[in-house]
């Protein structure tokens, strides 16, 4: 009975326990074959275990332990120095500790310098160093030379001190005198405009005119142009000075300029008024202009002049002259002569700002040094302001074709001045429509120039970085390609009366002629054949700046591009893999536990 009794119950014991085993058991009788195989006997270790425990995580644990057997996976296999450590499971504390100290340390150091480089390569990307090889002087044009006679009237046509004396006394009803006549007081407002600016006391006219009557009236008393240029030569060849010379406009009034660019390749469409254009001129600048110079066609005498070497006979002479008679100390003050202003040719001309001033009876000799800055084309990716400059096509003005600061500023302290009191400035740039300053207004221009300039200066002061120029409303960085013409004055008396030949009847009608005049001498060459030309290039480009970050990450992580390539396989192709083998042998357990069930 016994053994009857028993026999029924023993297999429904072994269907309780046959269909599931556990997967752990599979597992262990998995690892029990692979270490009894013998292809592995010489290679078995503790870390082909902790191998099958990982995966068995991966696969079988809960989500908090996949995700931490995924992190032991990678540290096992990454290539940056010491995570292996921190992922082994059998090292103690204290050696963990350690490891993550010298991690921490290598990081933290790694990163600070890291920054450092960061802050060169973008506060200080650009340095300004010499070119590989000099320039010869041939390849850039000789500098536009404007001339501003310091006597602005011909006393015989218009007295200017005359007038505001006999205008100051009428209006303090000074008795017997009289006013003046209407065509005195519109000579007299155009001339004031070009006077010193402590004679604006006296106001007469209106706040508006038409700026081409103010051109006329200047250009109607100041001295003629046969009276005031006598001589001139071009590379040691005599040439009529009407012919090289051209009428511009500045704040100094009237002026007559040399291998400057014609008003129509200077201004824009619509900074072309009649105001401005005094001449046609048929050559255009076809073979030069200011970032690539001059082309490999031009000739021996482009468009503009350039020089073919150094020394007085290769370049520009001058010989000038003014009536004494004419000399008027009030409106420009005690020192009678000329105003010489050297600028690149498509700039205009502000002669207020730099200029040489050449005193009657002396000969004056100005030798140049150029001065050129230009800019790699690596720089050309830069924002503006990290590389602190314009190239031509990146910052276009109203008025101007071509930029420049000096262009640049001319036209924002236009556009100042006619906020700031309606009208501009009979010399600013403008289109037909904007009014021009008259006699009344003469204080206001000043004063919004001398706003602007503070303005400026504020707001370049605030923003201004370590090494770069603030940002101001103007923003009128310098060109990419700027040419400066540095000079050095040399100068001796001069008396034309011990020059001339009086023994001749052609010396002596010269002398008369040139009776109660004064003259002056003026040279003007470059002083060497060859100068070095200033070069900005990247100090620290993309190419070095990945160089320097990588040398950093290797000296203190031994991380390498393959790294971090690395880093972002285990997180997404090796993560998405593990999830979908983890989802499939999920789906296969339930399948056979629903087979055998």
């Amino acid at each position: 009975m016994s053994t009857n009794s028993t026999q029924p119950h023993t297999p429904s014991h072994e269907v309780a326990v046959r269909p599931v085993p556990c997967a752990a058991n599979q597992w262990k009788r998995a690892a029990l074959m692979a270490r009894m195989a013998p292809a592995f006997r010489e290679t078995v270790s503790d870390d082909s275990e902790d191998e099958v425990d990982t995966k068995k995580q991966i696969k079988y644990g809960s989500g908090f332990q996949a995700a931490k057997a995924i992190i032991h996976e990678y540290c096992d296999y990454t290539t940056i120095h010491g995570i292996r450590y921190l992922g082994e499971k059998k090292r103690p504390w204290l050696e963990r500790l350690f490891w993550i100290s010298v991690l921490v340390l290598s990081v933290f150091t790694c990163v600070k310098l890291t920054l450092n480089i960061w802050d060169k390569w973008n506060n200080n990307p650009v340095i300004v160093s010499f070119a590989e090889k000099s320039t010869p002087v041939w390849q850039i044009p000789f500098p536009a030379v404007t001339v501003c006679p310091e006597t602005k009237t011909r006393r015989g046509i218009f007295n200017f001190t005359d007038s505001y004396h006999q205008l100051r006394d009428f209006r303090n009803n000074v008795s017997d005198i009289l006013d003046l006549t209407n065509k005195q007081k519109e000579l007299y407002g155009a001339v004031s405009q070009v006077c010193e600016p402590h004679l604006h006391d006296v106001i007469i006219g209106n706040k508006t005119r038409r700026g081409m009557e103010i051109i006329d009236a200047l250009t109607e008393v100041s001295p003629l142009f046969d009276d005031t240029y006598l001589n001139c030569k071009w590379r040691n060849s005599p040439i009529k000075c009407n012919e090289i010379f051209h009428k511009f406009v500045t704040e100094d009034g009237v002026c007559f300029s040399f291998n400057s660019l014609s008003p129509a390749e200077i201004f824009r469409a619509e900074g072309i008024i009649p105001d401005f254009i005094f001449r046609e001129e048929n050559r255009l600048s076809m073979d030069w202009n200011v970032e690539d110079g001059y082309s490999a066609t031009a000739d021996t005498s482009p468009y503009p002049n350039r020089v073919l070497g150094p020394g007085a006979r290769a370049g520009l002479y001058l010989f000038m002259g003014g009536a004494e008679i004419d000399f008027d100390d009030m409106c420009r003050g005690p020192v009678q002569g000329f105003k010489i202003l050297l600028h690149t040719p498509g700039d205009v001309a502000q002669v207020s700002k730099q200029y040489f001033r050449i005193p009657f009876d002396q000969e004056v000799l100005i030798s140049i040094r150029p001065k050129i800055i230009t800019t790699s084309d690596g720089l050309k990716h830069y924002e503006p302001n990290r590389r602190q400059c314009y190239f031509q096509k990146e910052r276009e003005l109203r008025y101007f074709n071509i930029y420049s600061q000096s262009n640049c500023e001319l036209e924002c302290l236009a556009n100042f001045t006619l906020s700031k009191c309606g009208c501009v400035k009979f010399n600013m740039p403008r289109n037909v429509n904007m009014p021009v300053c008259g006699d009344a207004n003469l204080a206001c221009y000043n004063q919004a120039e001398d706003e602007l300039l503070l303005r400026e200066f504020n707001q370049g002061l605030a923003n201004s970085g370590e090494n770069s120029r603030g940002e101001t409303e103007c923003n009128c960085l310098p060109s990419c390609t700027s040419i400066a013409y540095e000079a050095e004055i040399s100068q001796a008396d001069f008396d034309y009366n011990t020059v001339i030949n009086r023994d001749t009847q052609e010396g002596k009608d010269e002398h008369a002629k040139r009776q109660g005049m004064k003259m002056s001498r003026v040279s003007i060459f470059f002083k060497e054949a060859q100068f070095l030309t200033s070069r900005r290039s990247e100090l620290y480009g993309t190419t070095d700046f990945l160089a320097n970050c990588g040398g950093l990450l290797g000296l203190f992580m031994g991380v390498s591009m393959l790294s971090i390539v690395e880093l972002i396989y285990f997180c997404t192709v090796r993560l998405i893999s593990n999830l979908r083998m983890r989802r499939k042998t999920r789906k296969e357990l339930l399948k056979a536990v629903n087979k055998d069930a």
